[in-house]
């Protein structure tokens, strides 16, 4: 068979896993490991790297194939279809993560994930190409309670590819975040950040990461006040810890210093992305965010992020 464009660049030993769902990890290093793969015409090694045009030959029984390409179980059974797709193309697909759902797989929780979402929607929409071992998987993540755009890679090329776009900088996000006080003016947030126990990402006095944050008020009511946030780094919990050095954690944000209900959640949502201006998507304000703000007095012309 021959390697397609989306799993160029993946190792050999991941595309056969993916391949071969039912083969155990002990199987296919054994596979590899008595020349029963060849890359090119050549016996393929461990740290083989394939790429598009590559051709792959398997040394195996039809019935083998047959037995070890099946998965275990039904493919992606179980797997929540509810998923916002905000934008699609042959690289990548962007959707819009609602409160409360992991982007990553945690212990146990994988068919819950919103990865699982994608990787089901993919499957089960996309007609692949035989051999086709590459799975989408996301170029950055959310915290489990901030809503809003996540970009997943389609092809090994598109995951490279942004996960640089990202790295430089040539990927703009921006959030709208509810915070406590008044805020009165825009402003910049440009501290070193470190983490700590308990998963706490606090500002730091030695070391750390260097980390901004630029903030622009859009309303004030209610002794709170909604921010437009741009992200000019990507440090875990980043808005979280910064606007919470500056005295206007997110409204429901207890781990951060935020009073009120244990069962708020804060409200903190990736609203526009935009990709060296060839991409450029907005997702809406949640309901329940939606809902925050009306009862707290803010008019409907801020409702309607742009």
């Amino acid at each position: 068979m021959t390697i397609q464009g989306a799993d160029d660049g993946k190792p050999v030993h991941k595309w056969l896993r993916l391949l071969l769902p039912g083969m155990p990890l002990s199987g296919i290093y054994k596979f590899i490991r008595t020349g029963r793969i060849k890359v090119n015409g050549k016996r393929a090694k461990q740290d083989v790297v394939l790429h598009e045009g590559d051709t792959v030959h398997l040394y195996m029984t039809d019935e083998d194939f047959a037995l070890t390409s099946k998965p275990k179980r039904e493919k992606y059974a179980g797997v929540s279809q509810d998923l916002q797709v905000v934008y699609e193309d042959d690289e990548i697909i962007i959707v819009d993560k609602p409160v409360g759902v992991l982007v990553h797989a945690a212990e146990g929780e994988h068919s819950s994930t919103l990865q699982a979402r994608v990787e089901a929607y993919v499957y089960r929409t996309k007609a692949m190409d035989f051999g086709q071992a590459f799975r989408p998987a996301p170029v950055h993540r959310l915290d489990r309670n901030t809503s809003g755009l996540v970009v997943f890679a389609k092809t090994s090329r598109a995951a490279r590819d942004w996960g640089a776009a990202i790295q430089t900088a040539d990927v703009q996000k921006e959030y709208c975040a509810l915070v406590s006080g008044r805020v009165s003016k825009p402003g910049r947030v440009q501290t070193a950040l470190i983490r700590e126990g308990d998963h706490v990402t606090k500002v730091a006095v030695d070391g750390g990461k260097e980390s901004s944050t630029s903030y622009q008020p859009v309303y004030a009511s209610g002794g709170t006040t909604l921010l437009r946030i741009r992200l000019e780094t990507g440090r875990t919990h980043q808005i979280r810890a910064h606007l919470a050095s500056i005295g206007h954690p997110l409204i429901g944000d207890r781990k951060y210093g935020a009073r009120g209900p244990r069962n708020e959640v804060f409200y903190l949502h990736a609203f526009h992305l935009n990709m060296s201006n060839r991409i450029d998507v907005v997702a809406p304000l949640p309901q329940r965010f939606v809902d925050k703000l009306k009862s707290l007095g803010y008019p409907a012309t801020v409702l309607d992020v742009r």
